[in-house]
């Protein structure tokens, strides 16, 4: 397999985390159903099928995805919910609750009038 310049080595960022939690490979292996040794050849290679990776994360529950993601450039798109439609359904309802506002503003105003004249 060809690795490219832009490679961003997963047994790195996994052996980093497994330092920090202090996990052992045996423990890990357990977790995740292989054996220490597979643990350890996660550790050393820089690639690493999505789905193994996928089940380490949620054994270690660490998101080694979006670690990734972080060593990316900014600039690259990502598949995110429909942010556009969300933002045109929140403008609306607040548009919606400060018309609503206004009319029970008024409302008030009036009523204060009502009752000081009836005073």
């Amino acid at each position: 397999m060809r690795i490219g310049l832009n490679n961003i080595h997963t047994g790195i960022l996994l052996t980093k985390v497994i330092k920090e939690k202090h996990i052992s490979n045996p423990a890990l292996g357990k977790m995740i159903g292989r054996i220490p040794l597979s643990v350890k050849q996660y550790k050393q290679k820089s690639t690493m099928q999505t789905a193994v990776l996928a089940e380490i994360c949620h054994a270690l529950q660490h998101n080694f995805f979006s670690d990734m993601a972080d060593k990316l450039p900014q600039h690259f798109t990502k598949n995110q919910p429909n942010t556009d439609k969300i933002n045109q359904e929140k403008d609306a309802l607040i548009a919606q609750l400060q018309e609503e506002n206004k009319v029970l503003k008024i409302q008030n105003d009036i009523l204060l009038e009502i009752q000081r004249g009836k005073v």
